[in-house]
């Protein structure tokens, strides 16, 4: 089993051009580090890594270490070399783990197309940087992929004179199947709200308000895992809800580094300063200070792996214990969110308001996205007469 480890900041010494004994040395930060099952240091995966986080100032690498884990996985699951391109093309690795796992799993449900397609882009571009640094020898007959120009529609201003341009591809590419814009909404029914907020009850408190921060607040998910402890201390008032303002100027990681306001429940609001003030937070510190609200138990920020394992159990629990299915990610919570809160809105007739302010605090660039909402809401009689039903569904089975 693949496993990987967060390398400590290390200093190096500057040995090319040749330096003074008192030149400072270059300061490395850390990395995830990969180790085979063997023990054994995968040397061109940490070079990769230490190139994309010291060179390139790669900020958010979970899905690179996502798909370079799964990967490295199949070859050992398969006893696979990384290096390794038979004359046949469908024998080689590269291939043989875009057919027989990642399309799979994703025909199968286990994974989004869209995951599928970002795991084998990563994987791709793994190997394109090992050719460029003379760390992999491939020759006409035995290489990873091959390229290959591919036509896409010109959605620009200029598409009347140009409809298609071509680009540059790989035959590895996995085409993700389009989907109309109400099909591609996948909220929480009411059913299933119910029991996801049942299980939510048997996790331990970071992931029960990670999880709030996202149905009850529309946050994303890295974007509840920065959450900062400044805002559960200081400005969540009183109220039926309280309005904050997250980004980069309160260390918030929002998309596109966007600033932007959100609305917090009082009730979520009461357990957010709770938690920011408890003895449970202070021990895991263990005597050190973060801006974050929600720590791990070794004191680190929560990040997205921490909250994908605990969705992952939630889920399975879900289905196990309610003989159900239940096909849902994190990033549906938001959805569900916007699918209650903006029917609520809807109650008091004024579409337009509504739409533009959950656009707002949803933080979406085109007001289309939103009405794509309005059209969900208007086809799924489930959902009608849905005012207050999150905060009371949440509030029974929750907060109490």
């Amino acid at each position: 089993m693949v496993y990987v480890v967060d390398s400590s900041p290390v200093n190096v010494p500057r040995i090319y051009p040749q330096a003074s004994p008192d030149t400072p040395p270059i300061a490395l930060k850390g990395f995830p580090t990969f180790y085979s099952s063997d023990h054994q240091y995968l040397m061109p995966v940490n070079l990769w890594m230490n190139y994309l986080v010291n060179l390139r100032k790669s900020k958010d690498l979970n899905s690179v270490v996502r798909a370079i884990k799964r990967y490295w996985q199949f070859l050992e699951a398969k006893q696979l070399r990384w290096d390794d391109f038979p004359p046949t093309k469908y024998l080689r690795p590269t291939y043989r783990f875009r057919n027989d796992d990642l399309l799979s799993s994703a025909r199968n449900g286990e994974i989004q197309f869209s995951t599928a397609s970002l795991y084998m882009l990563h994987v791709i571009k793994f190997y394109e940087w090992c050719i460029a640094h003379q760390l992999l020898h491939v020759t006409e007959h035995a290489k990873p992929f091959e390229y290959e120009l591919v036509k896409v529609q010109n959605l620009g201003m200029m598409r009347h004179l140009s409809p298609q341009f071509l680009v540059t591809s790989t035959d590895l590419r996995i085409k993700v199947p389009k989907r109309a814009n109400i099909q591609s909404l996948n909220p929480l029914s009411k059913e299933e709200v119910r029991l996801y907020a049942l299980e939510l009850t048997n996790f331990g408190i970071e992931f029960v308000l990670h999880q709030l921060l996202q149905i009850h607040s529309g946050l994303r998910i890295n974007e509840a895992c920065t959450f900062p402890q400044s805002l559960a201390l200081n400005e969540l008032s009183a109220g039926l809800y309280s309005e904050v303002a997250i980004g980069p100027a309160n260390r918030v990681t929002t998309k596109y580094s966007k600033e932007r306001k959100v609305e917090i429940p009082e009730k979520l609001a009461v357990l957010l300063h709770s938690y920011a003030t408890s003895m449970r937070r202070k021990k895991r510190l263990k005597g050190k200070e973060s801006p974050f609200l929600l720590v791990t138990k070794n004191g680190t920020p929560f990040n997205a792996n921490n909250v994908q394992q605990s969705f992952r159990r939630l889920k399975e629990s879900i289905e196990v214990n309610n003989s159900v299915t239940f096909k849902h990610r994190t990033h549906d919570l938001r959805a569900t969110y916007c699918t209650y809160r903006l029917s609520s809105l809807l109650e008091y007739g004024l579409q337009k308001n509504a739409v533009l302010q959950m656009m707002a605090w949803m933080g979406h660039n085109s007001e289309s996205t939103i009405w794509r909402y309005v059209d969900y809401l208007e086809r799924e009689k489930s959902v009608q007469d849905a005012t207050s039903f999150l905060d009371q569904i949440l509030e029974e089975a929750v907060y109490e």
